[in-house]
Order: C-alpha cells, then sequence, then structure tokens
C-alpha cells in the first residue's frame, strides 16, 4: 500500500486539511535547502517514481512506489519534493482524489524519509543491494503504517463508541497480507537496483565510490 486511493468526498475535511497543511509546510522547508544543481537529477529519480506508482502490477493492479530507493538516493528533501509532486499527478491521473495529496506525500515522503538514514547505517555493515532492500524495507514498514493509521481515523472518528468493523476496517483487514507481499516485492526490487548501481555507477549511492569499500 504505497499511496491512497481514495476518491474526493470520502474523507473528513479535518483529516486530509491537517495532511495537506503540514504537507505544504513541509515542502516550503525542503524547498528551502534544495540544491539548484540537482533540480534535473532530482526530476529524473522523481519522473521514475511516478511511472512505478502509476503501471499496475499483475490482476491485483498493484505497483511500485521506489520510495526506498529514491529516498536513498534523493536523500529525505529531494525525496519529499518528489513525493508531492507524484501524489499531485497522480490525483490528476485519477489515483485517488485531490483532496488526499497531501497525505498521499506524507505517506510517499515517510517511506522515502526513513530508509536514507537507516541505509547509512546498514551500508556500512553490508552489500549495497542488502542495505538499500533491508532500508527499503523499514521504510515501507512505517509508510504502511501511516497509511493504515490514516484509513483507521477514517473509519473511526476520534472519541466514536467502539463499534462493529466498519468496511473500511475490513479493509484494512484484507489489504494487510497484500501490502506485506507489496513489502517484500519492493526490497526486492531495491536489492536489484542496489546492485545494478553498486556495479555500474556508485558514484550515485551516499557516499559514492567510498560505500563499496566500506562495505564487507
Amino acid at each position: 500500500m504505497s499511496h491512497l486511493h481514495i476518491p474526493d468526498g470520502l474523507l473528513p475535511f479535518w483529516l486530509w486539511g491537517s495532511g495537506l497543511l503540514v504537507a505544504l509546510v513541509l515542502l516550503v522547508l525542503s524547498g528551502r535547502a534544495a540544491n539548484p544543481q540537482r533540480v534535473a537529477y532530482q526530476g529524473a529519480l522523481g519522473g521514475l517514481m511516478l511511472a512505478a506508482n502509476a503501471l499496475p502490477i499483475g490482476p491485483l493492479e498493484y505497483h511500485l512506489s521506489l520510495a526506498g530507493p529514491i529516498g536513498i538516493l534523493l536523500g529525505p528533501l529531494g525525496a519529499f519534493q518528489a513525493a508531492f509532486a507524484v501524489s499531485a499527478i497522480l490525483a490528476l491521473l485519477g489515483h485517488g482524489g485531490l483532496t488526499v495529496v497531501g497525505l498521499n506525500t506524507l505517506v510517499l515522503g515517510a517511506g522515502a524519509a526513513v530508509a536514507r538514514p537507516v541505509y547509512g547505517v546498514l551500508a556500512r555493515v553490508m552489500r549495497v543491494p542488502w542495505a538499500m532492500a533491508w532500508s527499503t524495507a523499514a521504510g515501507q514498514a512505517v509508510a504502511g503504517g501511516l497509511w493504515l493509521a490514516v484509513v483507521l481515523a477514517a473509519a473511526r472518528p476520534w472519541g466514536a463508541p467502539p463499534q462493529a468493523p466498519s468496511h473500511l476496517e475490513r479493509l484494512v483487514a484484507f489489504a494487510f497480507p497484500l501490502w506485506l507481499l507489496g513489502l517484500a516485492v519492493e526490497s526486492i526490487v531495491a536489492w536489484g537496483i542496489g546492485r545494478f548501481l553498486e556495479r555500474v555507477h556508485p558514484a550515485l549511492l551516499p557516499g559514492g565510490l567510498t560505500v563499496r569499500a566500506e562495505a564487507p
């Protein structure tokens, strides 16, 4: 579950409005620290992220997010900006409503932001492909937890008395095993990306050429 495919009008205003406000504040703060020399590189990786999110895989129409690898390569700030652009374009294409752009940015951005520092630690004790795979898994776990929190918040408003599971809560129960499968797929793809970059262009990795030398 990389982002929310929820049409406009289903989520309460306090939920999607607060998500959009937080996303815009973080976008402004990240923009102030942006590096103009990396605009083309960031745009290329953002386009790759958009293509992965827009192309369904298999009969269940699951699609990759690539939030982990993009977060590792761009860093939290650049990846968050890419996540906002991708979420906005996907909303215009019908992958969720415009009201969930902020929430989807936070979900994708959280996965990308977590992957980068985790990779920085793991790359010192294991090979690049494995470090990227486990970092992506950690980012997907955080993003999935945030996705679950949003869906449950929409299914049961704060302060409401306990009640029978709603349709959204049943959807969460059904989607959980699919999310685990998606986490595994994202990690495998990240492993392949890490192996490719390690062999072909290790300078793109955080730490550049030194990363391979530090790995056992």
